[in-house]
Protein backbone atom coordinates (compact mmCIF):
# COMPACT_ATOMS: atom_id res chain seq x y z
CA UNK A 1 0.00 0.00 0.00
CA UNK A 2 0.94 3.79 0.41
CA UNK A 3 4.82 4.17 1.23
CA UNK A 4 5.00 7.29 3.69
CA UNK A 5 6.96 10.48 2.58
CA UNK A 6 9.79 11.46 5.53
CA UNK A 7 8.63 13.47 7.81
CA UNK A 8 9.59 14.99 10.24
CA UNK A 9 7.92 14.92 13.70
CA UNK A 10 4.71 16.94 14.61
CA UNK A 11 4.84 20.12 16.22
CA UNK A 12 2.23 21.62 18.16
CA UNK A 13 2.62 25.36 18.02
CA UNK A 14 0.12 26.12 20.43
CA UNK A 15 -2.43 24.85 22.68
CA UNK A 16 -5.53 22.97 21.32
CA UNK A 17 -8.67 23.18 22.64
CA UNK A 18 -10.25 20.10 24.03
CA UNK A 19 -12.60 18.25 21.56
CA UNK A 20 -15.55 18.46 23.23
CA UNK A 21 -19.15 17.50 22.19
CA UNK A 22 -19.57 21.42 21.72
CA UNK A 23 -16.92 22.67 19.93
CA UNK A 24 -17.26 19.69 17.43
CA UNK A 25 -20.57 20.03 17.29
CA UNK A 26 -19.78 24.33 16.50
CA UNK A 27 -17.04 23.30 13.88
CA UNK A 28 -19.14 20.91 12.41
CA UNK A 29 -21.99 23.76 11.69
CA UNK A 30 -19.18 26.08 10.55
CA UNK A 31 -18.03 23.74 8.11
CA UNK A 32 -21.70 23.57 6.70
CA UNK A 33 -22.14 27.00 6.64
CA UNK A 34 -18.98 27.29 4.55
CA UNK A 35 -19.63 24.39 2.31
CA UNK A 36 -23.00 24.41 1.56
CA UNK A 37 -24.18 24.45 -1.64
CA UNK A 38 -21.00 21.90 -2.35
CA UNK A 39 -22.25 19.50 0.41
CA UNK A 40 -25.88 19.63 -1.12
CA UNK A 41 -24.97 19.30 -4.28
CA UNK A 42 -22.70 15.90 -3.70
CA UNK A 43 -25.75 14.68 -1.18
CA UNK A 44 -28.06 15.51 -4.32
CA UNK A 45 -25.73 13.41 -6.78
CA UNK A 46 -25.75 10.76 -4.32
CA UNK A 47 -29.13 10.14 -3.71
CA UNK A 48 -30.07 10.13 -7.42
CA UNK A 49 -27.26 7.83 -8.28
CA UNK A 50 -26.98 5.51 -5.33
CA UNK A 51 -25.31 2.57 -6.69
CA UNK A 52 -21.89 2.29 -8.85
CA UNK A 53 -22.70 -0.30 -11.70
CA UNK A 54 -23.47 2.20 -14.94
CA UNK A 55 -20.23 3.76 -15.65
CA UNK A 56 -21.89 6.98 -16.60
CA UNK A 57 -23.15 7.27 -13.87
CA UNK A 58 -20.10 6.76 -11.81
CA UNK A 59 -17.97 8.94 -14.16
CA UNK A 60 -20.28 11.70 -13.29
CA UNK A 61 -19.80 10.82 -9.08
CA UNK A 62 -16.23 10.40 -9.38
CA UNK A 63 -15.72 13.96 -11.37
CA UNK A 64 -17.41 16.13 -9.24
CA UNK A 65 -16.48 14.21 -6.24
CA UNK A 66 -13.04 14.20 -6.99
CA UNK A 67 -13.03 18.63 -8.19
CA UNK A 68 -15.32 19.52 -5.39
CA UNK A 69 -13.62 17.21 -2.37
CA UNK A 70 -10.13 18.00 -3.89
CA UNK A 71 -9.63 14.12 -4.15
CA UNK A 72 -6.23 14.72 -6.43
CA UNK A 73 -7.04 12.34 -9.36
CA UNK A 74 -5.79 13.54 -12.55
CA UNK A 75 -8.30 14.38 -14.50
CA UNK A 76 -7.08 12.03 -17.39
CA UNK A 77 -6.73 9.41 -15.00
CA UNK A 78 -11.11 9.48 -13.91
CA UNK A 79 -12.43 7.31 -16.76
CA UNK A 80 -10.42 4.45 -15.71
CA UNK A 81 -10.78 5.27 -11.89
CA UNK A 82 -14.74 5.16 -12.63
CA UNK A 83 -14.60 2.16 -14.96
CA UNK A 84 -12.42 0.46 -12.23
CA UNK A 85 -15.77 1.22 -9.73
CA UNK A 86 -18.11 -0.10 -11.99
CA UNK A 87 -16.07 -3.61 -12.64
CA UNK A 88 -15.70 -3.50 -8.25
CA UNK A 89 -19.79 -3.28 -8.52
CA UNK A 90 -20.39 -6.21 -10.79
CA UNK A 91 -17.46 -8.49 -9.97
CA UNK A 92 -16.39 -7.65 -6.20
CA UNK A 93 -20.03 -6.41 -4.89
CA UNK A 94 -18.69 -2.94 -4.05
CA UNK A 95 -22.05 -1.64 -3.05
CA UNK A 96 -22.99 -4.20 -0.72
CA UNK A 97 -19.73 -3.95 1.15
CA UNK A 98 -20.14 -0.14 0.74
CA UNK A 99 -23.13 -0.60 2.73
CA UNK A 100 -21.07 -2.97 5.15
CA UNK A 101 -18.90 -0.35 5.82
CA UNK A 102 -15.93 -2.82 4.89
CA UNK A 103 -12.78 -1.24 4.74
CA UNK A 104 -11.96 -3.60 1.68
CA UNK A 105 -13.69 -1.56 -0.71
CA UNK A 106 -11.30 1.43 -0.21
CA UNK A 107 -8.74 -0.69 -0.96
CA UNK A 108 -10.02 -2.77 -3.99
CA UNK A 109 -10.78 1.27 -5.19
CA UNK A 110 -7.57 1.78 -4.78
CA UNK A 111 -6.27 -1.47 -6.69
CA UNK A 112 -6.68 0.58 -10.18
CA UNK A 113 -3.96 -1.47 -12.27
CA UNK A 114 -1.57 1.09 -13.99
CA UNK A 115 -2.48 4.18 -11.71
CA UNK A 116 -1.31 5.23 -8.19
CA UNK A 117 -3.13 4.47 -4.96
CA UNK A 118 -6.24 7.21 -5.07
CA UNK A 119 -6.26 6.65 -1.57
CA UNK A 120 -7.46 9.68 -0.60
CA UNK A 121 -10.53 10.08 -3.63
CA UNK A 122 -11.42 6.44 -2.56
CA UNK A 123 -11.73 7.31 1.50
CA UNK A 124 -14.02 10.20 0.29
CA UNK A 125 -15.80 8.00 -1.91
CA UNK A 126 -16.71 5.42 0.68
CA UNK A 127 -17.87 8.13 3.39
CA UNK A 128 -19.75 9.75 0.69
CA UNK A 129 -21.92 6.82 0.51
CA UNK A 130 -21.12 5.35 4.11
CA UNK A 131 -20.72 8.08 6.51
CA UNK A 132 -21.41 5.97 9.29
CA UNK A 133 -17.74 3.64 8.53
CA UNK A 134 -14.76 5.27 6.35
CA UNK A 135 -12.55 7.81 8.19
CA UNK A 136 -11.66 10.22 5.40
CA UNK A 137 -7.93 10.06 4.85
CA UNK A 138 -6.11 13.47 3.90
CA UNK A 139 -3.69 15.82 4.68
CA UNK A 140 -6.02 17.61 7.47
CA UNK A 141 -6.85 15.12 9.25
CA UNK A 142 -3.21 13.74 9.64
CA UNK A 143 -2.89 16.79 11.23
CA UNK A 144 -5.36 17.35 13.29
CA UNK A 145 -4.41 13.65 14.83
CA UNK A 146 -0.66 14.29 15.08
CA UNK A 147 -1.00 17.58 16.89
CA UNK A 148 -3.82 16.06 19.17
CA UNK A 149 -1.54 12.79 19.88
CA UNK A 150 1.35 15.14 20.52
CA UNK A 151 -0.07 17.22 22.99
CA UNK A 152 -2.61 14.73 24.76
CA UNK A 153 -1.47 11.37 23.85
CA UNK A 154 -4.61 9.86 23.49
CA UNK A 155 -3.26 6.60 21.32
CA UNK A 156 0.18 5.51 21.04
CA UNK A 157 1.02 5.87 16.91
CA UNK A 158 4.28 6.77 15.24
CA UNK A 159 4.12 9.71 12.54
CA UNK A 160 4.46 7.77 9.63
CA UNK A 161 1.19 5.41 10.82
CA UNK A 162 -0.73 8.00 9.70
CA UNK A 163 -0.51 7.60 6.29
CA UNK A 164 -1.90 3.98 6.09
CA UNK A 165 -5.42 3.82 5.95
CA UNK A 166 -6.14 0.76 8.44
CA UNK A 167 -3.77 2.50 11.34
CA UNK A 168 -5.54 6.17 10.64
CA UNK A 169 -8.86 4.21 11.23
CA UNK A 170 -7.83 3.06 14.40
CA UNK A 171 -6.16 6.32 15.02
CA UNK A 172 -9.68 8.01 14.41
CA UNK A 173 -11.27 5.36 16.59
CA UNK A 174 -8.99 6.02 19.31
CA UNK A 175 -9.56 10.07 18.88
CA UNK A 176 -13.25 9.33 19.14
CA UNK A 177 -13.31 7.06 22.31
CA UNK A 178 -10.30 9.07 24.26
CA UNK A 179 -12.75 12.84 23.65
CA UNK A 180 -16.10 11.12 23.99
CA UNK A 181 -17.34 11.95 21.30
CA UNK A 182 -18.92 8.58 20.06
CA UNK A 183 -22.03 10.58 19.90
CA UNK A 184 -20.82 11.82 15.92
CA UNK A 185 -19.58 9.21 12.69
CA UNK A 186 -16.86 9.45 11.07
CA UNK A 187 -18.04 11.99 8.46
CA UNK A 188 -19.15 14.54 11.19
CA UNK A 189 -16.23 14.22 12.82
CA UNK A 190 -14.22 14.43 9.63
CA UNK A 191 -15.74 18.07 9.61
CA UNK A 192 -14.10 19.05 13.23
CA UNK A 193 -10.41 17.77 12.03
CA UNK A 194 -10.66 19.17 8.61
CA UNK A 195 -10.83 22.67 10.33
CA UNK A 196 -8.64 21.93 13.24
CA UNK A 197 -6.10 20.46 10.96
CA UNK A 198 -6.37 23.13 8.41
CA UNK A 199 -6.01 25.87 10.96
CA UNK A 200 -2.53 23.35 12.32
CA UNK A 201 -1.54 23.37 9.13
CA UNK A 202 -2.11 27.09 8.48
CA UNK A 203 -0.16 28.15 11.76
CA UNK A 204 2.71 25.41 11.01
CA UNK A 205 3.33 27.24 7.62
CA UNK A 206 3.07 30.75 8.95
CA UNK A 207 5.69 29.62 12.01
CA UNK A 208 8.75 27.89 9.59
CA UNK A 209 8.24 31.32 7.19
CA UNK A 210 9.52 33.37 10.10
CA UNK A 211 13.14 33.99 10.41
CA UNK A 212 15.19 31.87 12.81
CA UNK A 213 15.68 33.36 16.44
CA UNK A 214 19.43 34.19 16.77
Amino acid sequence: MYAPPAVSGAIVLFMLPRPTVELVRAEGNAFDLENRLTEAALEELRAQFPRNTDIRQVLWKAAVLNSLYNAMVRNIDLETVAKHIVQLANDKHLDQLLDQGCLDAVFLICGCSGLKDYISFASKFCIWHNPDAYPIYDGNVRACLSAYGKQDGFAKFCQEDLYYYKKLVEIVRAFRNYYELSCFNFKELDKFMYRSGGQILKSRKGQESQPPER
